[in-house]
C-alpha cells in the first residue's frame, strides 16, 4: 500500500512537470522570436513613437514635460532629430534583446531543474511499481 501510494505520488509529480515542460516550450518559443525579430515584440509605445521623426518629437516631448516641467528642452531639428531617432530606436532593439536573452536564460534554468525533478520522480515511480508488484 505504501508503495502505492508512492507511486501515485511521483506519477502526479511527473503529470505536473509535463505541464510546466508545454508552458516552458511556448515561452522558450516567444523568447527566441524576441531575440530573432525585436522589432516585431516591442511595444507598441515605443514602435509607435520612432515610426517617423514627428511622432519621435511628440512622444519625447510628452515623457519629458513630465519628467521635466522646469526646464524645457531645445528638441533637436532635421537631420539631428532623425539620428536622434535612430539611435533610440537601435537602444530600443538592443533592450529588447537583452531583456529576451535574459528571459531566455532564466526559463532555460527552470527547465533543467524541471528536468531533474521530473527524472527523479520517474525513477521513483518505476522503483515503487517494482515494489508494488
Amino acid at each position: 500500500m505504501k508503495d502505492m501510494i508512492l507511486e501515485i505520488y511521483a506519477l502526479g509529480v511527473c503529470f505536473f512537470t509535463v505541464a510546466c515542460f508545454m508552458l516552458l516550450f511556448g515561452l522558450i518559443l516567444w523568447d527566441g522570436i524576441e531575440l530573432s525579430a525585436p522589432e516585431f515584440t516591442i511595444n507598441n509605445y515605443d514602435y509607435e513613437c520612432h515610426q517617423s521623426d514627428e511622432a519621435y518629437k511628440e512622444c519625447y516631448e510628452t515623457h519629458h514635460k513630465y519628467i521635466r516641467q522646469d526646464a524645457p528642452e531645445t528638441f533637436p531639428v532635421g537631420q539631428a532629430l532623425s539620428s536622434a531617432r535612430i539611435k533610440s530606436y537601435e537602444r530600443v532593439i538592443q533592450s529588447e534583446r537583452r531583456r529576451a536573452l535574459q528571459s531566455l536564460v532564466q526559463k532555460l534554468i527552470i527547465l533543467l531543474i524541471n528536468a531533474l525533478i521530473f527524472l527523479m520522480h520517474w525513477r521513483l515511480a518505476k522503483n515503487a511499481r517494482k515494489h508494488n508488484v
